[in-house]
């Protein structure tokens, strides 16, 4: 999958949050077999390989605390905010070095801002979804015991990752970050999750 980012914000539009359909709290994403990494993502990998191969000896969800979830908060606030959107024609995926980028752009720097804070690699996975509009986008998922959750740049708030209009289609693996997954079926419920029904 190549993912085509539709980065500049006047064209395709911050995500209306009038459509965000209302989600469980506590689903996770179920995943499948294994899928060819987006070329993007291999490109990255040949530039920064020490954050593609490793392999995680743990794979526990990340204990969402109030301390956690305002990290969440921030990083998404502040990410946000710092990069400016710019389509890149070749959809190569990078940090911000100049303060521009695409979508892959925000969630890289959004990972990477996250596992300075202490966040374990394989909790926070990229993922790939084509959006309402069928356009390749690209999201950080946050994996955590009360669900996954997507710092996306197209919304200002974190949300539940099943209150998107996405169609996902593949995401890392926890146990390896070079390893890509397909993502498939139904939200499935974590059994240590509270659900609240939404009024």
């Amino acid at each position: 999958m190549n993912i085509k980012c539709c980065a500049v914000l006047a064209a395709c539009g911050i995500l209306n949050l009038g459509f965000i359909a209302s989600a469980g709290a506590g689903t996770t994403m179920t995943t499948a077999e294994a899928v060819v990494p987006p070329m993007g993502f291999i490109g990255f990998c040949v530039k920064h390989s020490s954050e593609c191969l490793v392999t995680a000896a743990d794979t526990t969800p990340m204990a969402l605390t109030p301390e956690r979830r305002a990290e969440l908060d921030r990083v998404q606030a502040d990410i946000n905010w710092q990069i400016k959107p710019r389509e890149d024609p070749t959809h190569a995926w990078h940090y911000a070095e100049d303060g521009y980028g695409d979508c892959n752009t925000y969630a890289l720097t959004k990972r990477q801002a996250l596992i300075a804070l202490g966040w374990p690699e394989d909790t926070l996975l990229l993922a790939a979804a084509y959006d309402e509009l069928g356009e390749g986008h690209l999201v950080l998922v946050a994996r955590t015991n009360q669900g996954d959750f997507v710092l996306d740049n197209r919304l200002p708030p974190v949300v539940a990752w099943d209150a998107l209009p996405y169609r996902w289609v593949a995401m890392q693996s926890p146990q390896s970050p070079a390893r890509w997954v397909k993502v498939v079926g139904q939200p499935v419920m974590l059994a240590t999750a509270e659900h609240h029904p939404h009024p």
